[in-house]
């Protein structure tokens, strides 16, 4: 399947060198043309009118739902979002073993006591805030978000439904697509249940389910006496901390962990040589993957984006003779090896919506929304959610294919020093749902029509010393809050640059197309997601797969907006060049 003839990369170099990388289902780059800025005394603002309105893709508006294949995060949780409604969120992925075709030494296969343990993990993102004098470190977790903290079910599957990476529709042409409207109805996805996550409570007794915590974890193990031997008393010491995350442990003490250990035992250690741990492809037709299957309690619980690369499996075994555990294509004797299931190859996410409280709920939202004036609200929402289309320059009267003031403006011999819109967050009709917390921190534009980013975000080199997060601010800046710095804060507005985009426009006639605005969690990731039911990989709509792994949502006013001083309008600063008649279409364009 070729997308290149979709996104086109085209760059602009503005002194500089610009260098952007893409893949089959990146966002393009349009508009290579940079106006050159001139300085002069005077500087002029002027308004112009645009028409916003929202677009709702989830599957609840006929749409089938959003492509969720080809995430580099993984999003598993609960999340009631006090304005939309929950979504349940659910992952699928292939596994890989760390070592295939493995020997497993002498007196393995078919010894029920052959395996230690068997340690299932899922990190967190986490900052290390500091650590003291004995090692210990505080933390921050990142990325878990959720307005009704408390304990959810995490269940994990053997999944044997088999994820194809090339559509079989195609005769395995085109690469496969995965929606996430349909992650949850695949036959077989809920197969073996491995693992369930839970708490343990100060009586030691296990809860029903667990909350994510951002305390380190701490492992022991005994202090031996003089011979080598575990006392009968024994003393413990830290053997390891690790970072927040979520980790299970079993061994043979107690009913549940034998239960697991002999499902390991017969699922990997003893499958040596009968082919089905040969390569990758052998392993994947017979452990097809992981299912992350997460259920609300009590109508709580929390969304978890985390990393691929810190998911696993370990299961650590006993062995005589020699076998491959140790370093690549080296046997060891120590006696003791370990073999590991990792997160790879394919992977999707499935999303279930309750958006019944929403105006984004209803099958008709879509067909209601004014396109021609605009609407006094807009609606974003990640996930399987909601985006807002905005078209610049107002009405076409004359029916010519180009917005009147846009024809006006393009007989005008300006210089356009800046061109913005200003996003301001409907806190009235949030209702205080948006708690500062849950607001998202970064909204990302682009080329709705061509699929493709602005040249704004070509050009926008910024970076913070906070990631992402404080990237490309001077184009798609933070959310600004009533308490600066204080993200318990209420969100007043985003203000989005296009100036070289508005300067393509008018100064080069370059097409009016319609852009889309849709929240992110990463404005540097310019892949996108395939909007189901708007077409295939060559011509659909899409939307960044940052906002397709956000939970988050806002609401912000519209260019309807009964505020006028919250209204959505472009905002473009312009130096005069030459004197202006106020009755030419330039001058009224102009307002002057």
């Amino acid at each position: 399947m070729k997308l290149n003839k979709l996104f086109k990369q085209a760059l602009a170099v503005v002194g500089l060198a610009l260098l952007i990388i893409s893949c089959e289902d990146e966002f393009g780059s349009i508009g290579t043309d940079i106006v050159g800025q001139v300085n002069f005394e005077t500087e002029v603002a002027q308004d112009f009118d645009i028409a916003a309105y929202s677009r709702n893709y989830a599957d609840a508006s006929g749409f089938n739902g959003v492509q969720t294949n080809g995430a580099q995060i993984g999003v598993v949780g609960y999340y009631n979002d006090p304005t939309y409604g929950s979504t349940t969120s659910n992952f699928l992925s292939q596994v890989a073993l760390s070592r295939t075709n493995p020997d497993f030494g002498d007196n393995t296969v078919d010894n029920p006591t052959v395996i230690d343990s068997v340690v299932f993990s899922l990190a967190y993102f986490a900052t290390n805030e500091g650590t003291d004098d004995d090692g210990a470190s505080t933390y921050t977790i990142d990325s878990i978000f959720g307005n009704t903290p408390g304990q959810m079910k995490l269940s994990v599957y053997r999944s044997n439904f088999f994820l194809n990476s090339l559509d079989p529709n195609s005769d395995f042409e085109d690469a496969a697509l995965y929606f996430s409207n349909e992650i949850g109805d695949f036959a077989g996805v809920e197969g073996d249940l491995l693992f369930e996550v839970r708490d343990i409570n100060s009586a030691g007794e296990l809860e029903e389910g667990f909350v994510p915590s951002a305390e380190e974890l701490v492992l022991t193990e005994p202090v031996l006496d003089d011979d080598g031997n575990i006392p009968e008393d024994p003393e413990f010491e830290v053997s390891d901390r690790l970072s927040p995350r979520i980790r299970m442990a079993y061994d043979n003490t107690t009913t549940t962990g034998a239960e697991v250990i002999a499902y390991w035992q017969e699922a990997i250690i003893n499958q040596e040589d009968t082919g089905v741990l040969l390569n990758s492809n052998t392993f994947n037709d017979y452990f097809r993957g992981l299912y992350f299957k997460a259920e609300p309690i009590d109508d709580k619980g929390s969304t978890i984006l985390f990393n691929l690369t810190g998911v696993d499996v370990t299961i650590y075994y006993s062995f005589e003779g020699d076998d491959d555990s140790g370093e690549p294509g080296e046997s060891t004797d120590d006696g003791v090896g370990d073999i590991s299931l990792s997160l790879s190859g394919v992977r999707a996410i499935g999303y279930t919506n309750d958006f019944g409280i929403s105006p984004i709920g209803t099958t008709t939202f879509n067909d209601n929304q004014n396109t021609v004036d605009g609407e006094e609200n807009l609606y974003l929402k990640g996930g399987d959610g909601s985006i807002a289309l905005i078209d610049l320059f107002g009405a076409d009267a004359d029916a010519d294919g180009i917005a009147d003031q846009l024809e006006a403006l393009r007989s005008c011999n300006i210089l356009i020093n800046e061109a913005n819109l200003t996003f301001y967050v409907d806190q009235e009709d949030l209702n205080d749902a948006g708690a500062g917390q849950l607001e998202p921190e970064r909204v990302f534009i682009y080329d709705y029509d061509n699929n493709s980013t602005l040249l704004d975000a070509a050009i926008d080199v910024t970076t913070g010393t906070n990631g992402p997060v404080d990237t490309r601010v001077n184009h798609l800046g933070r959310l600004t809050r009533e308490v600066e710095d204080d993200l318990d804060s209420d969100g007043v507005s985003y203000k989005v640059r296009v100036t070289q985009h508005i300067n393509n426009i008018i100064q080069n006639d370059s097409t009016n197309v319609r852009l889309a605005l849709a929240v992110s969690q990463n404005v540097t990731v310019e892949n996108t997601a395939l909007i189901g039911g708007t077409g295939d990989s060559e011509d659909g709509q899409r939307i960044p797969l940052s906002s397709v792994i956000s939970p988050e949502g806002t609401i912000l006013h519209g260019s309807a907006s009964p505020n006028e001083e919250k209204r959505l309008r472009l905002r473009i600063f312009y130096t005069l060049t030459e004197e202006i008649d106020p009755t030419s279409p330039c001058g009224i364009a102009l307002g002057l």
